[in-house]
């Protein structure tokens, strides 16, 4: 998993951001390596002063106090250059992996793709959005902490060496040496602890998991309230929202109570080594000390010096609960990267051909949907529509309606059959519901560039918006000031705009009478003469202005193309003679 997120987030390091990457992490490193030397100069500063002290010397005393604020400012600056280094490289490394992983889901529409495909990680805006950064800050500080502990241990072992020594002890006229038993006994020490959390811990990370999860689910059923909270107000379901939620926070709070008493039983360990660790090598220097072989200064040095070693290598007993999150944090990214990296692939079984007319002309060549577990949604379409050409698709739609827009506007892959799009064409859909993020208007209506605001105003005009044409660049929650008849103007201006080859209109002006439906369809027309409009699901005065009529039907749970009147021969047929018509 760790190698997995590596691969995932090592590109900081390389392109474009490789300099400032490199250049705070170089900035952090050696500040690290500078911070322990000068924890080293405070360890024999102690030395230095506890012995002056015992001596009674006070000029060295005096020496020593003045030399100490200079370490404090040395002490204190390396710390400020510490934080800002590594406040500052999590900040520009979470922007570098959160802005890679939200252009991957965004772009392509693999949003969209990604739910479909059946195996999209819950709540991948979560991950983008939190995990990210949970498994991104503490990498930094998991670095920062390891080349602390090492390069402290090295320079800290070598003091516990020095004036620690050997202990010699005498049991029953035998005389045992012990070398460097103060290191020896840092290291037993510190394994035996790191053992035990490791055994006692060792589940902690799937229950932090599954915690995040459920906080995960919990967050999104109270958003749904939110996004629906009209429809739920209406209907007065609230009651049945409120048990989901309950549900939810239920699941949440069993979860987090696993998690505590794990904790409580790691925290028997990391609390009782912590009140042992300044105790021990007080205890271990006492028989020298007492016996004259180390002055008090000594004893100084080697308890501070055994308690800086102890910490050190037991980095991994006091960052396990760190590292358990960020295993979970991790675990729950490299999910959503190779979901991201699965839909890029072929898509599973049978998959629909996307071919270029060579006429101008849209096809549909005995289209035959299925979703991902191979279930038919509809069956045998086939359809030849010329520029210009306008169908009306009406009947028992049901799920084949949303799988057949998706498969023209290039998102659903699973089928058989053949797609026929005129040469570099592009698929507008307009949907029923236009959706509206908290922004300007003019953000909604401008597709990828720039246009005047002449043309930005006149098409709000044209389509009965000149209320909302000062407003072009107010930021307000549109998504709840607009209503459907409305958002729906805007969505057939915005297609406008657009300038599409091939429109869908899903329902596009199902909050109007027919006649001022066709007054807005006929202002589309009129700007895009040659573009070829599928109209699903509109009203039937629709019909007697459409150059092309087909009626689908349910069997079987399947929709099929109905059986009707022979096509006539003066117009082109919208599919085989016996199964659709041309309108008169």
């Amino acid at each position: 998993m760790a190698l997995r997120f590596a691969r995932l987030t090592g590109g900081f390091w390389r392109g474009a951001q490789a300099g400032r990457a490199w250049f705070w992490s170089l900035l952090l490193g050696c500040a690290i390596i500078l911070g322990v030397f000068a924890n080293v100069t405070v360890n024999r500063w102690n030395g230095w002063f506890f012995d002056a002290l015992e001596k009674r010397d006070s000029e060295s005393a005096l020496i020593a106090v003045a030399v100490f604020p200079v370490l404090v400012l040395i002490v204190a600056g390396l710390g400020v250059v510490i934080l800002v280094a590594r406040e500052t490289f999590q900040v520009h490394w979470r922007h570098w992996v959160t802005a890679k992983l939200a252009d991957r889901w965004v772009g392509q529409r693999r949003f969209f793709r990604l739910s479909l495909s059946g195996y999209e990680p819950a709540n991948p805006e979560y991950r983008i959005a939190d995990d990210v950064r949970w498994a991104t800050e503490p990498v930094v500080d998991f670095a920062i902490g390891l080349l602390s502990a090492v390069i402290t241990i090295i320079t800290f072992i070598e003091i516990l060496w020095k004036i620690g020594g050997a202990l010699t002890v005498q049991t029953g006229g035998t005389t045992v040496v012990v070398p460097a038993y103060l290191v020896l006994a840092a290291i037993i020490y510190a394994v035996l602890v790191s053992l035990l959390v490791t055994i006692v811990g060792r589940r902690l990370p799937g229950l932090i998991a599954a915690r995040n999860e459920a906080e995960a689910r919990l967050r999104f059923s109270l958003m749904r309230i939110r996004d629906h909270g009209e429809t739920i107000a209406l209907s007065r379901t609230e009651t049945g929202e409120r048990l989901a939620v309950a549900r939810t926070y239920d699941g949440l709070v069993g979860r987090w109570l696993a998690m505590i008493r794990q904790r409580g039983r790691l925290t028997w360990i990391t609390n009782g080594s912590g009140a042992l660790v300044p105790v021990v090598p007080l205890l271990l220097a006492a028989p020298k000390y007492l016996s004259g072989e180390m002055s008090l200064g000594g004893v100084v040095q080697v308890a501070a010096a055994f308690v800086a070693v102890q910490n050190a290598f037991n980095w991994l007993l006091d960052n396990f609960m760190r590292i358990a999150e960020w295993l979970a944090a991790a675990r729950r990214v490299n999910e959503l990267a190779d979901a991201l990296e699965r839909i890029d692939g072929e898509p599973p079984g049978e998959h629909l051909a996307v071919s270029t007319s060579a006429d101008g002309s849209f096809r549909l060549d005995d289209i035959t949907l299925i979703d991902r577990d191979g279930r038919t949604l509809v069956a045998d379409i086939t359809c030849a529509l010329p520029p210009g050409a306008t169908l009306h698709v009406s009947g028992e739609l049901g799920l084949g309606k949303a799988a057949l827009i998706q498969a023209v506007a290039g998102l659903w892959p699973w089928g058989r059959g053949e797609i026929g799009l005129p040469s570099n064409a592009f698929v507008t859909a307009v949907p029923h519901k236009l959706h509206l993020s908290e922004g300007s208007l003019r953000a909604v209506l401008e597709t990828g560039h720039s246009l005047p605001e002449e043309q930005l105003q006149g098409v709000l005009r044209r389509y009965g918006l000149s209320t909302l044409a000062p407003s072009l660049d107010e930021t307000r929650d549109w998504d709840r000031e607009l209503a459907t008849g409305d958002r729906q103007r805007l969505a057939l201006a915005r297609a406008e705009l657009e300038q599409p080859d091939i429109i869908l209109l899903d329902e596009a002006t199902s909050a109007f009478d027919t006649d001022a439906a066709l007054e807005l369809l006929g202002q589309l027309r009129a700007a895009r003469p040659d573009a070829i409009i599928i109209a699903f699901g509109q009203g039937a005065g629709f019909a007697e202005v459409a150059t092309h009529r087909l009626l689908l039907k349910r069997a079987g749970g399947v929709v099929r193309m109905a059986q009707r009147q022979p096509a006539s021969d003066s117009v082109a047929p919208c599919a085989a003679p016996v199964h659709a018509e041309p309108a008169e």
